[in-house]
């Protein structure tokens, strides 16, 4: 039996490894969770990485309405499997692999790594801040649009630039 902090950790894991699904963040925390609950054993990674990606199938199929209700049973689901993970290690092992999976959770949910912007035809939904380093920000534009110092015409009487 897990001592309750094993049980927070697994829990806080099923809720990251839903909220990380279909973010910019998936591919990576799918592939180290997968590598954790493998622990070296091809076929242990190979079904981790099944059940993964039919987690991430599972949300993107629901529909609007029942969104909260798939992403709490995956997270349930996710929260079983890890508990039971953790439960199947010797102390010594659990602790490392505890280790594992918090830098894995601390990773994903960084500031840099939570922010998602996806552009769509009729807009920028931005889950985040919007940086702005040299770019163009805007709505809607019409005719070209020129991001950095434009070419100008070479004055008539002087050298091309």
């Amino acid at each position: 039996m897990l001592v309750e902090g094993m049980t927070a950790l697994a829990a806080a894991g099923g809720a990251g490894i839903v909220q990380a699904a279909g973010t910019d963040v998936w591919t990576a925390l799918r592939e180290r969770v997968a590598r954790l609950l493998g622990r070296g054993r091809p076929e242990g990674e190979r079904a981790a990485l099944e059940r993964l990606d039919r987690t991430q199938e599972a949300l993107a199929a629901a529909a609007p309405g029942e969104l909260d209700q798939v992403s709490g049973r995956q997270a349930a689901s996710w929260q079983t499997r890890l508990e039971d993970f953790l439960d199947e290690l010797a102390p010594e092992e659990r602790a490392q692999a505890a280790g594992q999976l918090r830098a894995l959770l601390d990773e994903a949910a960084a500031p840099e790594a939570a922010a998602s912007v996806r552009a769509e035809n009729s807009g920028v939904t931005a889950g985040r801040d919007i940086g702005n380093h040299g770019g163009a920000i805007g709505r809607d534009f019409a005719g070209p649009v020129t991001i950095g110092t434009p070419d100008r015409p070479t004055p008539p009487g002087a050298a091309p630039r």
